[in-house]
């Protein structure tokens, strides 16, 4: 049976799957009988997260506020374990170690529902979920960095010091020990670890997986010149949400807690190089119809981190050549920087998840190198791996050197800037989005001053010509620039008009021009000084 889960409900219509032990999630009514209260929010959040929400004009909300420590009490006083909890699903996860107990729990007053999660322990033998991400003998991390123009963000003196990245994934193998991240321990730059899947709050993250080593590696390490991080001078939460040996939606709840862990902190970007859609129970499984940015509780979670302020980058997926084919979620998210891949010769990586989410919405909302991406592994050698899990921290660790560098700007600024300076902005497609972000151009864009150069632009051509639905029409330009475009007939009526915004270099835009009439028309393209009239046929 397909398990359908809605943001606050949950509908089960066989009771018999209350009968076994496991994880379940538990579902409050509400959050009263609560101690906690908006007027004195430095209770629950750091200093941090509030500072980030008041620079950005974020209102405190019921969703701040943590459960009720009442309602977790009266579960604990029943002899129920509590894994965590999560205020925005307004819940705890706990374990079930005798089945009979629930139904006592459905009883209770404040309870809403249960929804069963994974089961105590899994005999399956699954494969590593990360196995595409393999090695390879490929280079350093010079060509992913400049791919994106990072390299003019760093010139500035931007490292990202001072902003803090959360990162939820499946362990950190071998980071207390690799002579690459010495200078995040030295510094004091892990501000915190915490294992929310097995419940150990510290050492723990560090003897499990080696994959969220990998993706931190490509954000954090400083080796004396012989590879750079995106992000190399900023500061860590290290969280893991994942079991790399199982999958069961009970992990999209841990991601949940682990969002929420990184608000509470303060973080200021968050990546997850995570993803989920089909699961070891298949009546957890999702369907390309869930790819909707709200039925998730992943994906909802991802959408409060930018209600709150944050800037979240997810993988896209790794199933491009699988027959799931699409993103997972909370790729699907809405508000978020969903990244999918390229090889280091800027072409689409074949793995790489593609969109569009269900309801429409352009995803990926960009990409970065993630084939053959160089990277360390949990002893501390290079090597090369491929998969969106590394193209997302790459760009997620620019982002924060970006923001660093125009503090003052809010996190959907800094993200319309990364899509408006993508290499695709006006033609985007299912594949690469709105294709590579240059990071100049975004700077550029956000602070309005541009180098010291001649500003150039220039229409080059429409085509076809004739046309019958779509008129391209190609521009080459020095910035980013905005342009008005007019279509009139040839008596000098006008039919159509608007404002077109250009990414710089060479691009192509696009003019619906399937509601016209068949005739002769004229497109008129203006940008300050600059005008220039092109005369097209309308064929049927």
């Amino acid at each position: 049976m397909r398990t359908f889960i809605f943001f606050w409900i949950v509908c089960f219509t066989h009771l018999e799957l209350y009968s076994q032990t496991g994880y379940y999630f538990v579902y409050f009514k509400d959050k009263q009988n609560n101690p906690y209260s908006l007027s004195n929010a430095s209770a629950f959040l750091s200093q941090r997260s509030i500072q980030r929400r008041a620079k950005q004009n974020i209102s405190l909300d019921s969703l701040d506020l943590p459960v009720s420590p009442n309602y977790v009490n009266e579960l604990i006083n029943k002899g129920i374990k509590i894994h965590f909890t999560s205020k925005w699903l307004n819940g705890v996860m706990v374990r079930i170690d005798n089945p009979d107990i629930i139904d006592s729990i459905l009883h209770l007053p404040f309870v809403k529902t249960l929804v069963y999660t994974k089961p105590l322990s899994s005999s399956l033998s699954k494969k590593d979920k990360f196995e595409l991400e393999k090695n390879y003998v490929y280079g350093m991390s010079s060509n992913q960095i400049q791919m994106l123009k990072g390299d003019f963000i760093h010139s500035l003196g931007y490292y990202g010091q001072g902003w803090l990245i959360a990162v939820l994934d499946a362990g950190f193998l071998g980071t207390d020990v690799v002579p690459q991240l010495d200078s995040l321990r030295l510094q004091n730059r892990i501000v915190l670890t915490r294992d929310i899947v097995d419940g150990d709050f510290d050492s723990y993250v560090y003897e499990t997986h080696s994959h969220g080593t990998m993706v931190l590696a490509t954000m954090a390490v400083i080796d004396n010149g012989q590879y750079v991080g995106t992000a190399p001078h900023a500061s860590y939460a290290l969280i893991r949400t994942e079991d790399g040996a199982t999958e069961y939606i009970f992990e999209e709840y841990c991601w949940v807690a682990g969002a929420e862990l990184a608000d509470s902190l303060g973080a200021d970007v968050i990546n997850s190089s995570l993803g989920y859609a089909t699961f070891d129970d298949p009546g957890m499984n999702h369907t390309w119809y869930d790819l909707n940015g709200k039925t998730s509780v992943a994906s909802i979670a991802a959408t409060i981190t930018a209600r709150k302020g944050m800037i979240s980058c997810i993988s896209a997926g790794n199933w491009g050549v699988d027959t799931w084919r699409k993103i997972g979620v909370p790729a699907d998210a809405d508000s978020v920087l969903t990244v999918g891949a390229v090889d280091s010769l800027r072409n689409y990586a074949f793995f790489s998840s593609q969109g569009y989410s269900a309801d429409g919405r352009v995803k990926p909302d960009v990409v970065a190198q993630g084939r053959a991406v160089a990277t360390i592994t949990s002893g501390g050698n290079y090597t090369t791996s491929s998969g969106t899990s590394f193209s997302s921290p790459i760009l997620c660790g620019l982002v924060a050197c970006l923001w660093q560098a125009l503090p003052n700007k809010t996190n959907m600024e800094i993200i319309d800037a990364i899509k408006r300076s993508a290499s695709q902005y006006n033609i985007p497609d299912s594949l690469l989005g709105y294709g590579i972000p240059n990071f100049e151009i975004a700077y550029y864009y956000l602070t309005g001053i541009y180098p010291n150069q001649q500003i150039s632009f220039e229409i080059l051509n429409a085509y076809p010509n004739p046309s019958e639905k779509i008129l391209n029409v190609s521009y080459q330009s020095s910035v980013v620039k905005e342009i008005t475009i007019q279509l009139s007939g040839v008596d000098g009526k006008v039919l159509q008009q608007r404002n077109v915004i250009l990414s710089a270099n060479k691009g192509v835009f696009q003019i619906d021009i399937q509601n016209l009439s068949a005739g002769t028309y004229y497109l008129q393209v203006k940008a300050e000084t600059y005008q220039k009239t092109i005369m097209f046929v309308k064929l049927h």
